[in-house]
């Protein structure tokens, strides 16, 4: 049975405007702060050193096991390994994490995500190795009411995808719907936890803070 679990921004080591589960090591906080919020985030998992992603709103999908070393520049990873943590890091953006009898996954969507097709190109490769059911969790993100962009933006957006759309005018994109409707049309379950990071002081939000931490989401085999 996976193990999963998304941080909110209480409970570790960092200050000012990390304070204090920041667990991103390229936003401005102090490194050893960031080394002992993940080691802080071990310790709930009682597994492996979690891997994390160079996320780059790109759609790479990367395989990783235990031999994995370096930096992995992603916007979704994939394991087959029992005991290997897979982290997604997120202040807005979607966190999803997928579980299988023999494979787990953890996708960054945010807007160019989904537009993309990081979903989908994850679920495809997942399916290349296993033919397990999958379930879909999507962590604390950005509602459809706080993601405001300007019209020529949205407009983009929603011809591309229309699950984005709510209404031209105030013009916010639904991420959570686009993916779930992205997720749905690959076969996928799906649970939202239905958290907006923006609303709910507990999470780290950029679009509400501007320098902020970022909240995890991590997935175990």
């Amino acid at each position: 049975m996976a193990q999963m679990l998304f941080t909110a921004r209480l409970g570790g080591t960092s200050v000012g405007q990390f304070d204090s589960l920041n667990l991103g090591d390229q936003v401005g906080d102090v490194s050893e702060s960031v080394e002992n919020n993940r080691r802080i985030l071990q310790g709930l998992l009682s597994q492996g050193e979690p891997k994390f992603m160079n996320q780059v709103h790109g759609n790479e999908v990367v395989e990783v096991d235990e031999n994995l070393d370096s930096a992995i520049t992603a916007d979704a990873l994939i394991t087959r390994k029992k005991g290997l943590p897979l982290a997604v890091l997120s202040a807005d953006c979607l966190p999803i994490l997928i579980k299988g009898k023999d494979i787990v996954g953890a996708i960054h969507a945010g807007r160019k995500g989904i537009l993309n097709g990081v979903i989908a190109k994850t679920i495809e490769r997942i399916r290349s190795i296993s033919d397990s059911e999958l379930v879909a969790t999507i962590g604390p993100a950005i509602c459809e009411k706080c993601y405001e962009v300007d019209l020529e933006m949205y407009l983009d957006a929603i011809a591309r995808e229309p699950n984005l759309a709510t209404n031209s005018e105030t013009h916010c994109l639904d991420l959570k719907r686009a993916a779930i409707g992205q997720l749905q049309a690959n076969k996928v379950k799906v649970t939202d936890l239905g958290i907006c990071t923006v609303h709910d002081p507990n999470y780290f939000s950029y679009r509400r803070d501007g320098i902020t931490g970022r909240n995890a989401g991590v997935i175990v085999l």
